[in-house]
């Protein structure tokens, strides 16, 4: 069975784990920003908890770019040794490559550069990734929320010409969904697919019986071409965290047995 996570923030942990959830993923910015004493406590109560955090996101703070004229690698490899080491406290396997804001395009820079830039971000992620064991997976973000890399086919074409033993895909459903993009395309990752978010496209809220979108051709490719990473429910910010997440949490296991 494919695993099922979902993606929250600190204060829904204990909620999520009771559902069942089979993994939880956290922001890495906020998991680098606790102090050490908070971060013990935090690593501590995982450990003796049995919440198991699989996968993060949120990669980087605010205002640590990646593309642009304001690119600091000092900064970064500073950031990127501290988080990365307490992924690997915590026993993370993937760290998802968000960052709309930190790698878009701004106006007038040029396009190509930005591309190199993206490139370079990653080849950087490698050694880190490498030391604590983790895999870095490209997500593509809807052109909406960012400028550059929007394509499950432009994240594999990356990750193809890098090839980089740390550095994967990342799909979003509801992003490709939105680019007409079909799900099929994610048979043409290969073994560079290594996590999956879901979300209903349009109302960017948490899957659900009836909702329109069909998860069960979503589980069949996975299946299929022998996926082997984790699943990860996009937490929407939801009134009803709880009653929403498990409605999610049935849908998705539901998808899998057919």
């Amino acid at each position: 069975m494919i695993p099922i996570g979902i993606c929250t923030d600190f204060t829904n942990l204990p909620d999520a784990h009771a559902l069942g959830y089979d993994f939880m993923e956290i922001p890495l910015d906020a998991l680098s920003a606790l102090s050490d004493a908070y971060f013990e406590e935090f690593a501590a109560w995982c450990a003796g908890s049995g919440v198991r955090v699989q996968a993060v996101n949120h990669m980087l703070p605010e205002g640590l770019n990646i593309v642009g004229q304001d690119v600091r690698a000092p900064e970064l490899h500073a950031y990127l040794s501290r988080a990365f080491e307490r992924c690997r406290r915590l026993k993370v396997r993937v760290v998802t490559l968000d960052a709309a804001l930190e790698r878009a395009v701004p106006e007038g820079f040029d396009y190509p550069m930005a591309w190199r830039q993206l490139g370079n971000f990653l080849r950087l992620c490698q050694g880190h990734a490498r030391e604590c064991g983790l895999v870095i997976a490209a997500e593509p973000l809807r052109k909406t929320d960012c400028n550059l890399m929007n394509l499950v086919s432009e994240a594999t074409l990356l990750s193809g010409l890098l090839q980089l033993g740390n550095v994967g895909v990342a799909a979003n459903t509801g992003t490709m969904a939105m680019a007409a993009e079909p799900v099929t395309a994610l048979t043409q990752t290969g073994n560079t697919l290594c996590h999956v978010h879901v979300e209903h496209p349009l109302t960017r809220r948490m899957p659900r019986e009836g909702d329109g979108e069909d998860y069960f051709k979503l589980m069949r490719v996975l299946k299929r071409q022998g996926y082997a990473g984790g699943v990860s429910v996009v937490y929407d910010k939801a009134v009803d965290f709880v009653g929403d997440a498990r409605a999610a949490l049935i849908c998705l296991r539901e998808a899998q047995r057919n």
